[in-house]
């Protein structure tokens, strides 16, 4: 029997049919160059032309039993069009589908800091709007992070006090941004 590499394309062909494997490494160390310089030439990416070569290999060996080539080099050349095809298709609709995330995320995030300005806004205008002392109750409370003993020292003022002061003051916030908050979470979640 001659050698792997002296048979014909066609000899190749009906041992790999047989499931012989040297048949197949055959093929592929004839083929696989070639296969791979016109998949990168063409592809402009050496692990995306890697993978349609492997890829068209692959099919050929779990199909092999089936397939029914005549001429094995156009056959090999034809797939691997096909297969860059399809490669170069599925690549330009991850890319749109990235961009569109892209576009959708600066967009949310865009939106989402508009919203939090707006809230922050209002809650700076409900804080201005209480009486004085409520005011400075809060504001010591929630920007100097005083606790109500410490704030009913400074102030001079029962802890008691404090306590209704921030409750007042945290009721009286929720009023006055309610509309604005239940139409930013009803925008949100459209």
């Amino acid at each position: 029997m001659i050698g792997w590499n002296a048979m014909e394309d066609s000899e190749l062909l009906f041992h790999l049919k047989n499931g012989k494997v040297p048949a197949f490494d055959t093929i592929y160390a004839r083929y696989w160059s070639d296969l791979y310089k016109h998949a990168c030439c063409t592809l402009k990416d050496r692990e995306m032309a890697l993978d349609v070569v492997q890829e068209v290999f692959t099919w050929l060996w779990l199909n092999r039993e089936t397939v029914e080539i005549t001429h094995l080099k156009q056959y090999l050349k034809t797939a691997t069009r096909y297969k860059m095809a399809n490669y170069l298709r599925a690549d330009k609709s991850r890319q749109q589908l990235i961009n569109s995330l892209y576009y959708i995320t600066e967009k949310t995030v865009s939106t989402d800091e508009i919203h939090l300005r707006e809230l922050k806004t209002r809650i700076a205008d409900a804080v201005s709007s209480l009486p004085d002392k409520c005011r400075t109750v809060y504001s010591l409370s929630r920007h100097e992070h005083l606790s109500h003993a410490e704030i009913a020292s400074r102030l001079n003022i029962s802890v008691k006090t404090v306590e209704n002061q921030i409750t007042i003051a945290l009721k009286r916030i929720r009023l006055f941004i309610g509309g604005i908050l239940s139409l930013l979470l009803l925008l949100y979640f459209l």
